[in-house]
């Protein structure tokens, strides 16, 4: 083992043990290649030992001159022989000319995890559960302001900002989809909407009163 690795040695065990079963931790010597696992800990994962040969993925890094720019590779994906996707991270160590002498590699394997996901995810879709795309048809409101609110933002998300802009007309349509969800049947509905769309309450009834007619024309 090159004598700049040994001080590596501490560090694998305590990634390892923090980590758990579940993270691989290997030490490479870089000076052998072809048997450059030097050090190794929850080595199920991939299924290597001391004596290992270096990885494709790592001898096309040391190729590519470009990694003596960086000193390591996170979260880039592996496979391993059971051929469970890994999530993997490399540390370049360098002697005090900079030239590579070891890496350090940790590969965690999260298949249970992800096998976990997929289940929720296919009872979710069983369940019909919403997700955050869905849209919303009910909330639930502690009183009547609240309820006032949530509808008309509903239909008007920057109502704030927007009603001062608006013509009779763009109000009296909203008046009219809210009438539509049965909204002015709430005792209280229509002073909490007068305030909303900036009219008076008179001017709400005369809305609604219009609206009435206009369906039984």
């Amino acid at each position: 083992m090159h004598a700049s690795l040994t001080m590596y040695l501490p560090l694998v065990d305590f990634i390892a043990e923090s980590m758990g079963e579940n993270t691989e931790v290997v030490l490479h010597d870089l000076t052998t290649l072809n048997q450059s696992v030097v050090y190794i800990r929850n080595g199920h994962i991939s299924g290597r030992s001391v004596g290992s040969p270096i990885t494709d993925f790592s001898l096309k890094v040391l190729k590519d001159a470009a990694f003596r720019n960086i000193p390591y590779v996170v979260n880039y994906p592996s496979v391993a022989q059971n051929g469970h996707l890994l999530k993997s991270a490399t540390l370049f160590i360098k002697d005090a000319a900079g030239e590579p002498v070891g890496m350090l590699c940790i590969n965690s394997d999260h298949q249970e995890l992800l096998a976990a996901r997929d289940t929720l995810a296919r009872l979710i879709v069983r369940l019909n559960i919403p997700n955050q795309t869905t849209a919303v048809l009910e909330n639930f409101t502690m009183n009547v302001q609240e309820l006032v609110e949530n509808s008309i933002k509903r239909i008007c998300p920057a109502i704030e900002t927007a009603a001062e802009k608006m013509n009779q007309k763009e109000k009296i349509e909203i008046v009219e989809q809210l009438n539509e969800q049965g909204l002015f049947m709430v005792k209280g509905a229509v002073g909490h909407a007068a305030r909303w769309l900036r009219v008076s309450i008179p001017s709400m009834y005369r809305y609604l009163n219009a609206i009435e007619n206009k369906k039984n024309e």
